[in-house]
This record gives structure tokens, sequence and C-alpha cells, in this order.
């Protein structure tokens, strides 16, 4: 029976959004050769307390303190290294294999393995981090530098994409395996019984600015003339969420936007049975270059068409598929958008037609059994 560790390093892992994270792990608490798995994420929610466990099942949560934050963007290098020391001295397991996701928690894990604790490091690589810090020049070399150095001295990486595998592969010159994003079919297929709704765009996710959340507020004056009672719903929380209710103030379309917050993850599907349209207009960066939003799968699944930002593996999933209209990010691009997918009903139908299919083949349960098949293989290889 086999002995994991999975660094997350997520700081809210049981009261925030649901992501590929938890996907991953609840999958592998279930296989059957894994005899424990631990999880490291980050619990700063007492300072005075270093490390809180929490025993769920066959995992051990060990939640660790990284307060006090160092600035200057050093805390990207102090943090993992609090980490570091303080699982170091509250766990004396050794463990087949560490996975580990982001270059704060890849250097957790390489840390441990120069220490002993496992002879395997798996990076699963789900971002672009750089990308996430545009308007710092140091913390985007400093990040940039630890995302590198994890890359590089991790045994195997599995990146989400194509589009981040590909400059993986110049980092590593070794193979790199690709397991996207996928959604739980019938869970999210439940919204294709539709409730009664006024016509609906909506957003689930992260409210960022570069998720582009505000781009239908500022078309929602000129969508209003030609559909008075549009709505425009709103799902999930994050910093740049005044400033989008302060824009729809300003705007005078707060009437017909609808912020509901964070919800759990089981709701999705109920919100999503109220909509029409799924939003992903990303801004043009390089986090989105090479970014496999979740969105994009589970408004297919819903059977809503997308309207997305043509940039990276959005663009190439939706034009692939044709599950969704690409435009430049723009309103009056937009607009036209909107207005094409609520007049032609057939193109409407087709494209909601081919993201339910679609969908369907990226079923968590499909796209997590070939991953960890992945590693399995690699485990096997690596024996040899």
């Amino acid at each position: 029976m086999k002995k994991v560790l999975y660094v997350c390093y997520l700081q809210n892992y049981f009261r925030g959004l649901t992501q590929r994270t938890h996907h991953l792990i609840n999958f592998m608490a279930n296989q059957e050769d894994i005899g424990s798995l631990d999880v490291i994420h980050i619990n700063n929610s007492n300072e005075k307390i270093d490390i809180v466990k929490k025993h769920i099942g066959k995992i051990t949560f060990y939640g660790i303190n990284t307060l006090p934050a160092i600035p200057w963007g050093l805390n990207h290098l102090v943090s993992p290294l609090k980490v570091f020391i303080s699982f170091l001295k509250n766990n004396k397991m050794k463990y087949d294999y560490i996975v580990a996701e982001s270059p704060w928690g890849g250097l957790v894990a390489i840390l441990l393995k120069l220490f002993g604790k496992t002879k395997i490091v798996i990076y699963e690589d789900m971002d672009f981090f750089p990308g996430f810090y545009t308007k710092s020049k140091i913390r985007n070399i400093i990040v940039k530098f630890l995302e590198w150095l994890v890359i590089k001295n991790a045994d195997l990486v599995i990146s989400v994409g194509n589009e981040l595998a590909n400059i993986r592969r110049r980092i590593t010159k070794k193979e790199v395996y690709v397991s996207p994003n996928g959604v739980f079919y019938d869970k999210f297929a439940r919204a294709l019984q539709k409730q009664e709704h006024p016509p609906t765009l909506i957003y689930m996710g992260n409210i960022e600015e570069w998720a582009g959340v505000d781009l239908p507020i500022r078309a929602l004056p000129r969508l209003l003339e030609k559909i008075p009672n549009l709505r425009y719903m709103v799902v999930g929380d994050g910093p740049f969420l005044e400033k989008i209710k302060q824009l729809s103030e300003e705007l005078g379309v707060a009437d017909h936007v609808d912020f509901v917050g964070l919800q759990p993850y089981d709701n999705l599907p109920n919100y999503l049975s109220k909509a029409d349209i799924g939003i992903a207009t990303y801004l043009p960066i390089d986090l989105m270059k090479y970014a496999f939003t979740l969105k994009v799968v589970e408004y297919g699944a819903a059977g809503l068409p997308v309207i997305a930002t043509k940039i990276g593996e959005t663009t190439k999933y939706i034009s692939k598929n044709r599950t969704g209209i690409l435009i430049n990010r723009n309103e009056d691009e937009f607009y036209e958008a909107v207005i094409k997918l609520f007049e032609n009903k057939q193109l409407y139908h087709e494209l909601s037609t081919n993201g339910t299919k679609k969908a369907k083949l990226m079923d968590w349960d499909i796209i997590l059994k070939k991953r960890y098949t992945m590693i399995d293989d690699f485990l096997k290889s690596y024996i040899k």
C-alpha cells in the first residue's frame, strides 16, 4: 500500500472554490493501492498556531501557518521554507511519492526529497504562475525562477494543457504528460432541465481582474436596449468583486446583475439551469494563454454555449469542438455574440449539443483514471 503526500498550497482548502486540486485529492483517496494520503495546505487563520492536523478517512490534512508574511516579494521564498520546516518537524513518515502543485508547493516537495522524505516528486502543472504577477517585476522574476527550478528538478511533470506542456518540455528536455480539466458530467448535466428564467448570461469562478468579468457589465447598457429583461449572474468571489459591483452601479445596470456569491460545488448546476450563455471573457494575458479552465467544460455539460476571448487553450477547445463563439475582447464583438446566440436558435442548439457531447467525453472519472495510469506506469518504469 502506497504512502503519498500531496502539497497543494491552497489557503482556503475547506472554504474556497472547488478546484482541480479537490478532485485530484478525492480521487487519490479512493484508490485501493494508496494506504495513506497526507495533504499539506495553508492555514493562516490563527497566527499563534503553527500547524493544524485534520483527519478525514485515509487523508490527514496538515494546515500550516505561513504568517507573518515577508514584504518585497521575499515571501515567495520564505513561505515555502516555513512550510517545509514545520512539516519536517511534525511528520516522520517517508513517502512512495510526493505530488505538488504551484512553484511554492513544488519547492516544498523538492526540499522534502532532498531530506529523504521521498525519491519521487511529481509536479502537477496547473497554471503559468508568473502570469499572476504582471504588476511587480520582482515578484514575476522570483516566481518564474521558482517555477523553472521545480520543473527542472521534478521527476515527472503533468500539465493541464498542451500550451503549458510545450514550454515545460523546453525546460525538462523530457516527456511531459497532459491531463486536462474535466467535469462531473452527470452532476452538471442536471442543468439541462431548465428552470424558468429570463434571458441570462452566467459567469462562475474567481472574480479576479484577469477573469474579465467586467466586459458583460460594460456591454449591458447597449444589450438592454435590445433585450430589456436580460440578466447577468455572477457566481463566485474574489478581490475584483467590489470593483465590478461599483461598475454596475456607475453604468446604471445594477438591477440586471445578480451577484450570488461563492456557492457550494454541488449547487452550481442549480444556477446553470437558470442560465443560457456561459461567460469566459478573460484578459488576453500569458496567464490565460496557458490556462485550461474548468468552466468552459462545465458550461458545456450544462448545455450552455460559451462566449470566450480568443486566447490559448480556451480558443483551441471551443474552435475544435464548436462549443461557443470566440471574440476579440471588446464590447462590440461581445454584443454581437450575445445577440446572435439569442436570435439564432439553430446555432444555439448546435453549439449547446456540441458542448454536452464533448463534456461527456471529459468526465473527471475518465480523465483521472488516465492520469493515475500515467503515474502508475511512470512509477513502474522508475523502479526498473
